[in-house]
């Protein structure tokens, strides 16, 4: 992301609607998808500045993240005890070189990298046969916007594409959705009228600049409350897709 946006996103994290709801949803999918066992491995691949690693995992995980972003993860590490490293899934960590996780988890860090399968591949490397991979992504290349491009986004996907994509990286998928599917008819709609309108601002603005106040309250419990459907449904459509993959040995 760009650098001027990077200093502000851990405030973003922590207040916007955006942020709130998702946690919402991510942790009750979490609970269902996260091995019991005390003790389970799970890497948290782009941490930010790491509200989700303190808000999001059972207690029985033994937690680690890597963030890019050295700010950001020095912001991450201060918040407690959970290891953080700086690095990507690309190059990863001296430190984690030779670990292998039970679970990773990247929330909407996929259309980061320009490389993505290679990322993929690079991911289920790190996962014990078996493993669990659980990502987020933005949805549909028509709804690209100044969101995305703030955030030096590559893409952004369909569901279909994140399933071949975890396909042929050779993961087995368990389930695919949309989500943020209660807003997707105002964002869309906003999002192609920017993309038609004539007036350009002189710097793209991220979404997460509005809204404020009793809005962003009443937005956050809208989008939270898709949690309660995702736990056992699925979505035809929305602003994001939700996928969880298997590491098989055979990649079926």
């Amino acid at each position: 992301m760009q650098p001027d946006y990077a200093a502000r996103y851990s405030l973003y994290e922590e207040h916007h609607w955006w942020f709130r709801g998702r946690r919402e949803i991510l942790k009750r999918i979490l609970a269902r998808e996260i091995p019991r066992r005390q003790g389970v491995k799970v890497l948290e691949i782009g941490v930010a500045s790491g509200l989700n690693l303190y808000s999001l995992y059972p207690p029985n995980c033994n937690l680690r993240g890597i963030e890019p972003d050295i700010a950001n993860a020095k912001l991450a590490a201060a918040r407690g005890q959970v290891p953080v490293s700086v690095g990507t899934v690309e190059s990863m960590p001296f430190e984690l070189r030779s670990q292998v996780f039970d679970v990773v988890t990247m929330f909407d860090v996929l259309e980061h990298i320009q490389d993505d399968l290679a990322a993929l591949r690079a991911v289920r490397a790190r996962l014990a046969l078996n493993g669990t991979l659980m990502l987020t992504v933005p949805a549909y290349q028509w709804m690209w916007g100044q969101q995305d491009i703030v955030n030096l986004h590559f893409r952004r996907y369909t569901k279909r594409q994140l399933i071949t994509r975890l396909h042929e990286a050779g993961f087995r998928l368990r389930r695919a959705t949309y989500f943020n599917t209660l807003l997707f008819p105002p964002i869309a709609l906003i999002r192609v009228l920017a993309r038609c309108s004539p007036v350009r601002s002189a710097a793209p603005r991220s979404d997460f600049e509005y809204p404020s106040g009793g809005m962003n309250v009443w937005l956050s419990r809208l989008f939270g409350f898709e949690a309660c459907w995702l736990e056992r449904y699925s979505f035809p459509f929305g602003v994001s897709v939700l996928a969880v993959a298997q590491n098989c040995q055979d990649g079926r």
